[in-house]
């Protein structure tokens, strides 16, 4: 079986790409070029972030002196993995710190009557710590696995609130297949999204303006122009 591999930030690598992922980034760097793209390239680090995009394109604009737009598109071809880059970062966070505190409330209640897991790293019974790995206590291991949950999602689901957030690009785009979506409110905020129709895309919303900076665009526009010539 083929399979995809990712680098830290998202990108695909070798033949284990779907053909219907290839797809819908030919279709997104035609549809960049419609646009008035005049340099666009796949598989492109954005600036201000870890990650990559699938496509990458730079508008310029008639005026003398003023930087472009630039556009970041994210090729979805399944729903799988639309969900994994789909994650909240900001409601993440907060369910995180609200888990945090009530595992050291159950910490302190648990380390009460089982002193003999303590590990004994501290000098200062307070500050020991414990291990309740063999502990059978429901509530505690579904805390642990929720804990554990939220922080892979922290590290690897948060990619489109993270870029939207650090404004990476002017404009943000989901290019996805029919059906990756269970509706429109599942567009990531500020980002719009266009959906496969046969050959060719069809606009579901349009994406906010971000207010990305220039010396941003600058470093963006020139790995566009060093992914394009290779």
């Amino acid at each position: 079986m083929r399979t995809v591999t990712e680098d830290k930030g998202g990108a695909r690598k070798g033949a284990g790409e779907s053909a219907a992922h290839r797809e819908l980034k030919r279709l997104g760097r035609a549809w960049l070029k419609e646009r008035g793209c005049r340099a666009t390239a796949t598989e492109v680090r954005l600036p201000l972030s870890p990650y990559r995009v699938d496509v990458a394109g730079y508008r310029a604009v008639p005026t003398m002196g003023v930087w472009g737009d630039t556009f970041a598109l994210e090729c979805k071809a399944s729903r799988a993995d639309f969900s994994r880059d789909a994650g909240l970062e900001e409601a993440a966070r907060a369910e995180s710190r609200k888990l945090a505190e009530e595992r050291r409330r159950l910490t302190a209640l648990l380390a009460t009557h089982l002193p003999d897991c303590a590990q004994g790293v501290s000098l200062f019974g307070e500050f020991d710590e414990y291990d309740f790995s063999d502990l059978r206590h429901d509530r505690w291991r579904r805390l642990v696995a929720r804990c554990d949950l939220l922080e892979r999602r922290l590290q690897d689901g948060v990619k489109f609130s993270r870029i939207v957030r650090y404004a990476s690009a002017s404009f943000c785009y989901l290019v996805v297949e029919p059906n990756v979506l269970r509706g429109e409110h599942e567009i990531p905020i500020g980002w719009g999204c266009l959906e496969r129709d046969g050959e060719q895309l069809r606009l579901l919303r349009e994406a906010r303006r971000l207010r990305c900076r220039d010396e941003a665009k600058l470093v963006y526009l020139e790995r566009i122009a060093a992914r394009g010539g290779r």
